[in-house]
């Protein structure tokens, strides 16, 4: 029998459906990113140093430890990328006025103009898409997207504590 989106499913249902929707984040997140390097590529970024373009575009200049954090990636990874971006002139690094050993990574002008391509580019292959989509949907899935985060970012620090706990 299929079930009447108004009919709730019963909790082990739900359950179950709520599992196969989260397990399916893995195809679309390796299908978004293939999809995103490929288009990223065309302005001369790779998808990870994207991340790094869009996270110093929404934040700011900062340090390259505080981008780790930003990102919640490996730290030699970041750095890898930001001497990338460095090199490749989209981002810069200027000493840090608070801390005379640290430098601020900024875009250049290069780099906003590149992401500023690539997220055209997104926003218009996105659009075709998100028109057969109802607002109310986009929300949702929006909102459900940012408790999962949120969860799951909770649940491995709770259980990267335990397993620095030694017990004693």
């Amino acid at each position: 029998m299929e079930n009447d989106i108004r009919t709730p499913l019963p909790e082990q249902d739900t359950i179950e459906a709520f599992y196969h929707a989260v397990r399916l984040t893995r195809p679309l997140l390796r299908h978004v990113t293939a999809s995103v390097d490929s288009g990223a590529r065309a302005h001369g970024v790779t998808v990870s140093q994207r991340a790094v373009l869009e996270a110093l575009y929404e934040g700011g200049a900062m340090t390259g430890p505080k981008l780790v954090e930003v990102l919640a990636l490996k730290r030699q990874f970041v750095f890898r990328m930001l001497a990338e971006t460095d090199r490749k002139g989209f981002t810069a690094r200027a000493p840090n006025p608070r801390r005379a050993r640290a430098y601020l990574h900024s875009l250049t002008e290069k780099g906003r103009d590149a992401l500023a391509a690539i997220r055209a580019d997104e926003l218009a292959a996105l659009k075709a898409f998100a028109a057969s989509m109802p607002p109310r949907d986009i929300a949702a899935w929006n909102s459900v997207q940012k408790q999962l985060a949120a969860f799951f970012a909770e649940r491995v620090r709770s259980q990267t504590s335990d397993d620095n706990d030694d017990g004693d």
